[in-house]
């Protein structure tokens, strides 16, 4: 097996305060819309992924290489708080019934009965990628993380989930690209996540629009939708890396080592990155 890399890194389960937090918590409205869509997302996102990259649990190259197993078990760790704190949040917020209501779950089920344990672990390297790209994208080139207006309790939530997502980037894609290097398959998973996924978050968006808005919805969604897009645009070359089988994540991102370090200090789990590879590691506890 060839060497995997990744960032040393643990569930932290830090504390949150989910009490009488404002509403308007952004006084951004198509970026509120927009986080408050990721928080919805999320829960059922990561239960795909979850499942996804459990399935490998128990073939060779997970059997046979103890460091991959628990780096996979480090790694679902995180992606059950993330899932556990995004629904608190959620109720917070008052938005938690247009998650209950919407196609999402059936979809990810869906996929995840119909796709092969390939395609799914394919599709899942490509959302983790999405996430890294929002990331870069919406969080930090926007600046949005150092905006003094927002609610700071709603802030922590995303600061903590974004480390985190940095942290464990590279498992999924390179745990992908360790069982298969085929165009074919990662060109089908874009294709899954831009017809089967990314519809359902559309639908989210526009649901989120009509509870604050239900007169001039579907107006005020084609504006924020429009003004997202936006943002995705300025970062194609960002995303086109999935396709890219050459593409060391590692070595790629150290650009994002300076946010982990200070996002881990600002929610309490200070600490320098440290670069760890499947000869050497043991995860710390």
């Amino acid at each position: 097996m060839n060497h995997i890399k990744s960032i040393a890194f643990t569930s932290k389960q830090p504390e949150f305060d989910f009490n009488n937090i404002d509403s308007k918590w952004c006084q951004s409205r198509h970026l509120r819309v927009f986080w408050e869509a990721v928080s919805l997302i999320t829960p059922e996102a990561e239960k795909y992924i979850m499942r996804s990259v459990r399935a490998y649990l128990n073939e060779p190259i997970v059997k046979e290489n103890p460091w991959l197993e628990e780096l996979i078990e480090e790694f679902n760790a995180q992606e059950r708080e993330h899932t556990t704190i995004h629904t608190e949040l959620n109720k917070s917020l008052d938005i938690h019934t247009i998650a209950l209501r919407s196609k999402l779950e059936d979809t990810m089920r869906t996929l995840t009965k119909t796709q092969s344990k390939l395609d799914n672990l394919a599709l899942t390297a490509a959302l983790e990628h999405l996430f890294y790209s929002v990331i870069k994208l919406t969080f930090i080139d926007t600046n949005f993380y150092r905006d003094p207006t927002l609610d700071p309790k709603v802030l922590k939530v995303f600061m903590w989930h974004w480390c985190e997502e940095l942290e464990h980037h590279s498992v999924s894609i390179n745990l992908l690209s360790a069982v298969d290097k085929s165009y074919k398959t990662r060109i089908h998973a874009a294709y899954k996540m831009l017809w089967d996924f990314i519809p359902a978050c559309t639908d989210i968006i526009i649901a989120i629009e009509r509870h604050y808005s239900p007169k001039y919805y579907r107006y005020n969604a084609a504006v924020d939708i429009a003004k997202i897009i936006g943002y995705f645009r300025k970062g194609v070359g960002v995303s086109a890396k999935y396709f890219d089988m050459k593409y060391d994540i590692i070595d790629a991102g150290e650009w994002t080592w300076p946010y982990i370090e200070e996002w881990r200090e600002n929610i309490g789990f200070a600490g320098p990155v440290e670069i760890i590879q499947s000869d050497d590691f043991r995860m710390a506890r």
